[in-house]
């Protein structure tokens, strides 16, 4: 008997040390929620974004053999779609919210398909309280040819000059106030939080990691996936959030915006989106410091008879939160005003510049020299 005692504590103490070593795992969309405030309330981080499409089909005519135009017409759309599905652009940069607000984004347009991969790309940082655009090297450089003591400097835009702000426009201009980004930073947060508070939390669940995801730091994967009145339900309450918070601050025009409010209108969308198909998906990769490390979102559109078909692929991967990292620093290689830029080139290249005189002798068509004519 006085075995059983110590056995049934031992009994109680091992239930109770599992029991507080389980871990609750919260439901996927308190996890996802959870992270994505973390994530918007960082004050900056570090993102690479692709863009590709997947899927392009458009509507076939009736093609008559027997007219040759009709057939190459054919011929040249199917190949037109075939280099569009070989281009995707990346993005790669920076966004530092904590004090002056700036952002550094490097443009990489890229085609690769049938052994040809091209490559431009266009490194940009933008000082939103000066509201100036520094522009990296790029193939500019090379049609622009700089002085030699000015090789390696940022051509420097900016945009309180005379000149841009005609070009740009006030409400061009608005965008670039540092007040109003952050102001409609701050709608879009708030736009998103509403747009996935208004989703079922069946919609949501887990999903295994990839190896790769693994490796990465990702630590957990959510799954959405949307049909078609959630997709553009899901849409508009973001881009409402934006699109009032853009018109109060005077950064968008009062028709711009009733064009919006029209075509935002859910009888006059249920109209125009009566014969598509519209399928959005979404999975994000939480890190172990719970912010969100990964995007992945596949967009799919169709009409209802399937004669028209675009997808569209995202993914954006993003890092360093609350200390982002700059490649753009105008204070280490030094910048120059665009107008100076310009001014050089055409001292290089003038426009009244004589053409080279011809030499004396000139040989005809026909290879016999010839005296030139005075």
């Amino acid at each position: 008997m006085f075995l059983k005692h110590p056995l049934s504590l031992s009994l109680i103490f091992f239930t109770l040390f599992l029991g507080g070593c389980t871990t609750v795992v919260p439901k996927p969309e308190a996890s996802l929620k959870h992270a994505l405030k973390k994530s918007f309330d960082s004050n900056g981080y570090n993102y690479t974004s692709t863009t590709r499409i997947t899927k392009l089909t458009l509507p076939k005519s009736d093609i008559n053999d027997t007219n040759p135009y009709a057939v190459r017409d054919s011929i040249y759309l199917q190949k037109g779609i075939d280099v569009i599905r070989g281009f995707s652009l990346a993005i790669d940069g920076a966004v530092d919210y904590s004090q002056a607000v700036k952002s550094e984004s490097t443009y990489d347009f890229h085609y690769n398909r049938d052994n040809v991969e091209v490559s431009v790309k266009l490194p940009f940082l933008f000082e939103y309280s000066s509201k100036t655009l520094y522009m990296g090297k790029t193939f500019l450089n090379t049609i622009f040819p700089m002085k030699e003591s000015d090789e390696g400097k940022l051509i420097r835009f900016n945009l309180n000059d005379s000149l841009l702000s005609t070009v740009l426009g006030e409400e061009s201009l608005a965008q670039f106030d540092e007040k109003k980004v952050r102001s409609i930073n701050k709608a879009m947060k708030e736009g998103v939080f509403k747009a996935f508070s208004d989703l079922n939390g069946s919609q949501y669940s887990y999903i295994p990691l990839t190896p790769k995801e693994k490796f990465s730091g990702t630590v957990q994967k959510v799954h959405l996936s949307l049909d078609k009145n959630q997709s553009i339900t899901f849409l508009l309450s973001i881009t409402d959030a934006i699109v009032q918070k853009m018109y109060t601050e005077a950064m968008l025009a009062k028709e711009s915006y009733g064009a919006y409010m029209l075509l935002s209108d859910p009888k006059q969308l249920g109209a125009l989106m009566e014969n598509m198909n519209l399928h959005l998906d979404f999975d994000f990769g939480i890190d172990h410091e719970g912010y969100i490390g990964l995007i992945h979102t596949t967009i799919h559109a169709s009409d209802t008879e399937d004669t028209f078909a675009l997808g569209v692929e995202n993914t954006t991967l993003l890092n360093s939160f609350n200390a982002p990292q700059f490649t753009i620093d105008p204070k280490a290689s030094g910048s120059i005003d665009y107008m100076e830029v310009f001014q050089n080139w055409t001292e290089v290249f003038p426009s009244n510049a004589p053409t080279e005189p011809m030499d004396e002798d000139t040989i005809d068509l026909n290879g016999n020299n010839e005296n030139r004519v005075s």
